[in-house]
């Protein structure tokens, strides 16, 4: 499969992923939910990992570092975002993790050691006003400690998909995911034991365990093996930048799914913040080409 093609599936399958986490809410704690996923996700990998040797480059000295710290800030970040869907809405965790782009851009801006130019503000501070009018409008209701909460996850993304691309070349999608899975529920097994001590919600109906079969199949497994795909055979930044249109499908599912009302603000904040992302992200891969260049010609 073309890298490209797997990016716009998975474009899709994201753009699913905060309804599945919302409906998860009703019936688990977000550690339990995730984990579980996670678990089931390694069960849906487990056929390719044992085979051409894949398993046994997960423990890999040179591959599993790495490997870890992707599971445990991918993990870390899923219980969040999945936990604040139980206070706010899937349409508004789509928008609002836009913000993703601008860790990204600060992290490539401490790496370069290079100051923000007044552009790369200016597309901030779009962003910042798009998530600003989401946020804003929720400060009046219950909704506004999901909101804060999907705002603290982007970051630990990044980190997770950095920790990927320094990866040897030579390992495929479903090394990569299945690693990212297997260190994520090692992470996430303490807070999960933890949680069933402290009451943690947990339901064995049926529409409880089809949800997280779906969580564990799709997020967990297909989504994962997708994005990586992707993202081995194209640039970071282009990838993250085509992905950053995933909460208008969002928005079209909550929709038709009759999950939300879509408010004039929401339309707004993601006009604003998508168009910031975008430029944002422009200008992080023109900082980088050129910091390339510069290489290049002090050799």
């Amino acid at each position: 499969m073309a890298p490209f093609t797997a990016l716009v599936l998975d474009w899709a399958v994201t753009a699913l992923w905060p309804l599945l986490g919302a409906v998860g809410m009703r019936h688990y704690s977000g550690v339990l939910f995730t984990t579980a996923g996670l678990a089931v996700g390694l069960i849906v990998l487990s056929p390719w990992l044992l085979s051409r040797g894949r398993w046994r480059l997960l423990f890999a000295r040179e591959i599993a570092p790495s490997l870890a710290m992707m599971g445990l800030c991918s993990g870390a970040a899923t219980v969040v975002y999945i936990s604040a869907l139980a206070h706010t809405t899937p349409a508004n965790a789509a928008i609002l993790a836009q913000v993703e782009v601008l860790y990204s851009a600060a992290l490539t801006a401490w790496l370069l050691g290079e100051r923000p130019s007044l552009k790369l503000g200016l597309a901030a501070s779009l962003i910042v006003s798009g998530t600003a009018l989401v946020t804003l409008q929720d400060l009046s209701s219950p909704r506004w400690k999901g909101d804060l909460m999907i705002l603290c996850t982007p970051w630990l993304y990044q980190v997770s998909h950095i920790f990927a691309k320094r990866l040897p070349g030579g390992l495929d999608a479903l090394t990569l995911s299945g690693g990212r899975v297997l260190y994520g529920i090692a992470a996430m097994a303490p807070v999960c034991l933890w949680s069933l001590a402290h009451g943690g919600r947990w339901s064995c109906s049926p529409e409880a365990l089809a949800i997280l079969m779906a969580q564990g199949f799709l997020m967990s497994s297909l989504n994962l093996v997708l994005w990586y795909k992707a993202i081995r055979g194209m640039e970071l930044s282009t990838a993250t930048t085509f992905m950053l249109s995933y909460p208008a499908l969002t928005l079209v599912f909550s929709r038709a799914l009759g999950h939300d009302a879509i408010q004039g603000a929401q339309i707004l904040g993601l006009a604003c913040s998508f168009t910031g992302a975008v430029w944002t992200a422009r200008l992080s891969r023109e900082a980088r080409e050129r910091a390339a260049l510069d290489l290049a010609a002090a050799l």
